[in-house]
């Protein structure tokens, strides 16, 4: 990792400068067949903590994001109006996510108001898990 306002991608991780950002979310496939799902993002999250453990002392912060059902081009070739109707029926904020929602959350956790925060997942899905 270089020097201050190095932005880079690897995989599903964003860098900027001191920070790593491992993205994930909140809601996935349903059904029988989703124990690899559910694995792999038991495993993001732990990496993620494990990554935190071990560049805490060099000074880096590592966090991670998991967005809900966000109303974006991607959700909208897999999901129909009702399951998105469905999904914000159950959240406690009764709307839609849009990508600026995460992108916000994104914007915190690279910002210096977030420089004490690590090995942390930061959800946004509009207070879905609440439920």
């Amino acid at each position: 990792m270089a020097g201050p306002g190095v932005q880079s991608w690897y995989g599903a991780a964003w860098v900027r400068s001191n920070r790593l950002h491992r993205f994930g979310h909140v809601l996935g496939p349903t059904g029988s067949d989703v124990g690899a799902y559910i694995a792999s993002k038991g495993a993001v999250v732990g990496i993620m903590r494990s990554l935190a453990r071990a560049l805490g002392p060099d000074g880096i912060s590592v966090t991670a994001v998991a967005p809900g059902l966000t109303d974006a081009v991607g959700s909208r070739t897999i999901n129909t109006d009702a399951q998105f109707d469905a999904v914000v029926d159950r959240q406690a904020l009764k709307r839609r996510l849009t990508p600026d929602d995460t992108a916000a959350a994104v914007a915190f956790l690279a910002s210096d108001g977030a420089a004490a925060l690590t090995g942390q997942t930061l959800v946004t899905d509009g207070g879905l898990i609440l439920r």
